[in-house]
């Protein structure tokens, strides 16, 4: 696994998707506060990006703006059809005011 810096904290917008490209994955990024989530930038269900949904921080999800389906930002899981496959994570940490995201070799 290698650590990537992506972003400053305060750069990442509070409560709403930043997308990046680390290493060929397309993530989203989501901060709430001082956490921050990871996850991949594509629906499980037709591939539509993720960082075009809406945000939603009670429930931790993201609900993809082209079929609806829902997903956690924590564990990726679908939470809604009409998406079933969960869609990867990655390990956030952050040091000092530096997000770094842990992508397999």
């Amino acid at each position: 696994m290698a650590l990537h810096r992506v972003a400053a904290l305060d750069q990442i917008p509070e409560g709403r998707a930043w997308p990046i490209t680390v290493d060929d994955y397309d993530i989203m990024l989501v901060r709430f506060g001082n956490r921050v989530f990871a996850i991949e930038d594509c629906c499980s269900h037709q591939e539509f990006p993720l960082s075009q949904g809406e945000i939603n921080r009670e429930s931790c999800s993201v609900r993809c703006r082209a079929h609806g389906a829902t997903f956690d930002l924590e564990s990726g899981k679908a939470l809604t059809a009409p998406a079933f496959a969960p869609v990867p994570v990655y390990n956030v940490r952050i040091e000092d005011n530096d997000v770094f995201v842990e992508i397999a070799d």
